[in-house]
């Protein structure tokens, strides 16, 4: 084992290619989560995205100037379509979860008009 003094300052550093693939990744899993309320869903969504990306031909991803854009953009487009299919099948309504009770019980007076405000 190599003293600690010995030891060059980023020999255990990612590479920075590494970490910004990181980073977008949870961005879109984040963002799918935000859309979609279920985190298996989300990772489909999330998936599906990069499989569009990756067997896109090289010809088109050369024309698109920012690909994070491009990801954001098509992983929106496939939560919305997973949110209405998912309307479709549960009777052509979409399930309210402020329906639900809330199991802590009933907001404090201060929080009521928050909770009440329509979720996008």
């Amino acid at each position: 084992m190599v003293p600690e003094s010995r030891r060059s300052p980023r020999s255990s550093a990612l590479p920075s290619t590494f970490c910004a693939v990181v980073a977008e990744r949870r961005l879109l899993s984040n963002l799918a989560y935000c859309l979609l309320d279920s985190v298996d869903a989300a990772e489909v969504a999330v998936q599906e995205t990069y499989t569009r990306w990756y067997t896109m031909p090289d010809d088109e991803q050369e024309r698109i100037d920012r690909p994070l854009t491009w990801l954001v953009g098509t992983l929106v487009r496939i939560c919305v379509d997973r949110r209405e299919s998912s309307s479709r099948q549960a009777g052509g309504r979409a399930v309210d979860p402020a329906a639900h009770p809330d199991p802590a019980g009933p907001a404090p007076r201060r929080f009521r008009a928050w909770r009440e405000v329509p979720k996008l």
